[in-house]
């Protein structure tokens, strides 16, 4: 039975024990409000978790498309550290190249992580592969893939992970859903008890 709110009077509807006079059975409206506030942070989660898979999953295409490109028509070439930027956790490292006599510039190379050598400075030669019909799209020498081979595993755990956290929060907010429509059903159903005691 559903309670409601306490009355000095302290008197109780016959019939509809736990029910205060003059307030009624129904208690549909207040109980989507509670299930909408109490859903706000799950929902959040849910939200969170699919931005999450979406970018790691946007990331692994790019990165498997690239790899792909540089596949069909690879070009070696040398480029050269022209600029070394301290960030937190490291150094940004921007390579110089040229292909056919264009001149290419990248930051996105995992230089100093996976090649040798291991502290390059400004000047540092770096042996690439280049994509002959999209000169754009480069590697380091010995990478599969140009944000380099070892973030590939982590960007597939990242769409794995928030796919999971969607599914399972999408998961509860259904069961929740069903959980206050047979709630709800029963509010109607002592609705119409009270009104039958009333009468």
């Amino acid at each position: 039975m559903i309670a409601g709110p306490e009355f000095n009077d302290g008197t109780v509807l016959e019939g509809c024990p736990g029910i205060r006079a003059g307030y009624t059975c129904d208690t549909v409206g207040m109980r989507w409000g509670v299930f909408g506030r109490g859903t706000r942070a799950p929902l959040a989660i849910a939200v969170g978790s699919l931005g999450v898979a979406l970018a790691g999953g946007c990331s692994l295409v790019g990165e498997t498309s690239d790899a792909r490109r540089i596949d069909a028509s690879p070009v070696r070439v040398h480029g050269v550290v022209d600029r070394a930027v301290p960030v937190k956790g490291g150094t940004t490292f921007r390579v110089s190249y040229r292909v056919e006599g264009r001149g290419f510039a990248t930051e996105d190379l995992p230089v100093g992580q996976v090649a040798e050598p291991a502290i390059p400075t400004v000047g540092t030669t770096v042996c690439l592969e280049a994509s002959a019909e999209h000169p754009e799209t480069v590697r380091l020498c010995g990478q599969r893939y140009p944000g380099g081979d070892d973030m590939i595993p982590a960007e597939g755990l990242i769409v794995v992970a928030g796919t999971a956290g969607t599914l399972m929060v999408a998961g509860w907010i259904l069961m929740v859903i069903r959980q206050n429509r047979r709630s709800v059903s029963a509010a109607h159903a002592t609705d119409m008890t009270c009104a039958g005691t009333e009468a």
